[in-house]
């Protein structure tokens, strides 16, 4: 049993399972635990872990490498899919942590050897105008993230990857 501190986190996990859960439906594995990247043989750096940039601070207070964790990794022939999930069911404080995902972005954290989506789900996600101006930026920016509101465009876009290995 997973112990949480607080509701989000709770909420988190239980979106979390959920995505998997559709990722799986639609036929491809997602790689989430360490497990799942040695049973796979796919190294957690640069897939589900990601360094800060250069000019960050690199080391926790006791020397260990900082990192940023995704939500989740799709592996496919050629390429992956780094996955990112904010599941929304009323306004909260993910909202504005986008920002400092698309600081995240500009700066290369999640590399380029991988495709990059950010997947906004829950009742809210629609009307959560942080993620619109989220997804404005980005694109004024040509930055490499596909942005996806939505479950069913979240599973549409996992049926056309099918095609597309």
């Amino acid at each position: 049993m997973t112990i949480h501190n607080h509701g989000a986190a709770a909420s988190g996990f239980k979106s979390e399972t959920e995505m998997a859960g559709v990722v799986r439906s639609k036929g491809h594995t997602i790689l989430k635990t360490k497990k799942d990247f040695k049973k796979n043989g796919v190294d957690m750096w640069g897939t589900r872990y990601h360094k800060p940039p250069k000019h960050w601070c690199q080391k926790t207070k006791t020397g260990r490498q900082r990192r940023f964790v995704a939500d989740g990794f799709i592996p496919l022939q050629n390429r992956g899919i780094i996955i990112e999930q904010k599941n929304s069911n009323k306004h909260g404080t993910t909202e504005e942590k986008v920002f400092y995902d698309l600081e995240k972005i500009r700066l290369g954290v999640y590399g380029n050897k991988h495709d990059l989506w950010y997947v906004f789900t829950g009742k809210a996600c629609q009307e959560i105008e942080a993620y619109k101006e989220f997804q404005m930026q980005a694109k004024a920016e040509k930055l490499p993230v596909k942005i996806i509101f939505g479950w069913e465009a979240f599973k549409k876009e996992l049926e056309n990857i099918n095609g597309g290995e």
